[in-house]
């Protein structure tokens, strides 16, 4: 293999990331296992490639070689494709993990996690936005849903680089604006 060739696989993994296809492999399997939830397709590449773990191409090349020989199986849950660790295969994955760099197995097990519980967040809580006349929005946070109302509260954006810096800090911790409303008033 030329350098031209080893710049290509290691061109977007990071410092401690994974470059062959086979601890890319055993990482997919392990993080499939570990989670409580299922892995999305979708949040897993955000998390191998968000993360530097694995390039793109190897990522998805190491996704194909699992699904096409059912080591991972591809289910719909709500809309969306997730993969799952069939049974007969947990306690290799578990094994076999165990030869994985520690630090790429943490870092992906905490991206993923954080990534679950932000589309959770997500979920549970609404962000709308209307634009205004004079190129602003109107922002309104909805914390429940129908008699489950715990909050609504609409405020202005002057551009959308705010709706996205108000969008990401609701999303951190919704219950904050709870709060601070309630603490206000109170």
């Amino acid at each position: 293999m030329g350098a031209k060739d080893e710049n290509f696989i290691m061109a977007g993994v990071a410092p401690g990331g994974l470059y062959r296809r086979e601890e890319i492999r055993l990482l997919l399997c392990d993080l499939a296992r570990q989670l409580a939830q299922p892995l999305s397709i979708a949040l897993a590449e955000e998390v191998f490639i968000g993360e530097g773990l694995a390039n793109y191409f190897e990522f998805h090349a190491a996704l194909h070689a699992l699904t096409g020989v059912g080591h991972l199986e591809i289910r719909r849950e709500g809309g969306e494709a997730v993969l799952v660790l069939p049974a007969q295969y947990r306690h290799a994955a578990e094994e076999l993990a165990r030869e994985l760099p520690r630090q790429a197995r943490e870092r992906a097990l905490f991206a993923a996690e954080q990534l679950q519980q932000r589309g959770q967040r997500e979920d549970e809580n609404r962000i709308t936005e209307a634009p205004t006349q004079d190129g602003g929005y109107y922002m309104t946070f909805r914390q429940g849903e129908g008699s489950g109302l715990l909050l609504s509260v609409t405020v202005y954006a002057p551009d959308r680089e705010e709706v996205q810096r108000l969008r990401a800090r609701f999303l951190e911790d919704p219950g904050r604006l709870y709060k601070a409303v309630i603490g206000a008033l109170g």
